[in-house]
């Protein structure tokens, strides 16, 4: 027996594409907790670097991790909020709040061996620029 390809023996649906199972479209979301573990654990690793970096460049302890904590806290929540808001911002501005808070943190570190305002603030716009390139391809590639 053959096969018609006749409209009305089958059932046809518009658009390319195969047809929902459910009648509605699933939307693939990452988990729950990579919204808030990947910012703290960033945050956490920050925060253990600057404590280091300010125990070895003459800071106290209580100062040191007083520090560590404010850097964990601070870029823990930015990352956070910049994660859970990713969806309502174009690519170039999602790609350029990434590159900023990479290279701030990154400026900010580097401010912690006691250089130069001039050096860490190039350092953290180096970074800041690379981050902001690489996220901007890699969001545009995901999109595209």
């Amino acid at each position: 027996m053959t096969h018609s390809i006749m409209p009305g023996r089958h059932h046809a649906h518009e658009g390319p594409g195969p047809v929902p199972r459910t009648g509605h479209v699933r939307h693939e979301r990452t988990t729950p907790t990579a919204g808030w573990a990947v910012p703290v654990f960033g945050g956490f690793v920050l925060g253990l670097y600057a404590v280091f970096l300010a125990h070895d460049n003459g800071f106290g302890e209580l100062q040191g991790w007083m520090l560590g904590l404010a850097a964990a806290v601070v870029s823990a929540g930015l990352g956070y909020l910049l994660i859970r808001n990713r969806d309502k911002m174009i690519t170039e501005v999602r790609a350029a709040s990434f590159g900023a808070l990479f290279g701030i943190s990154m400026g900010f570190l580097r401010s912690l061996t006691r250089v130069s305002v001039l050096e860490s603030a190039w350092i953290g716009l180096v970074f800041g620029a690379c981050m902001a390139l690489a996220s901007y391809y890699l969001f545009y590639w995901h999109e595209h």
